[in-house]
């Protein structure tokens, strides 16, 4: 089981994107996950500028902003019940795998 999946609500730790002054503001939306280059795109987050040319899917081109890659070492979920960044853990119950806030003991799914 994956502790980190598309659509949780995740918190920038480390690394350039982290805020210095006010540290919960880095906050964004999973949008994908790349298990093998460690890498994770967050909605909102590590903005970086493309140089498009016009074609038909894009008759306007320019330059557009879209979301980079952000190491997966350096985001942490954020727990919906206590509202803080937290480590997961997995626990079976029955058949299936839940994931849950290893502070405040709520499941995360």
């Amino acid at each position: 089981m994956q502790k980190l999946k598309v659509g949780d609500t995740i918190q920038v730790i480390s690394g350039s994107e982290r805020s210095e002054k006010t540290p919960a503001t880095k906050r964004g939306k999973v949008l994908k996950v790349d298990r093998e280059a460690g890498r994770v795109t967050v909605e909102g987050l590590r903005l970086v500028k493309r140089h498009m040319r016009k074609t038909p899917q894009s008759p306007e081109g320019g330059i557009i902003e879209k979301p980079g890659t952000i190491a997966l070492s350096n985001v942490q979920v954020v727990c919906a019940k206590c509202d803080k960044p937290t480590r997961v853990g997995i626990r079976k119950e029955g058949e299936a795998s839940k994931r849950f806030c290893k502070q405040c003991d709520a499941l995360i799914d």
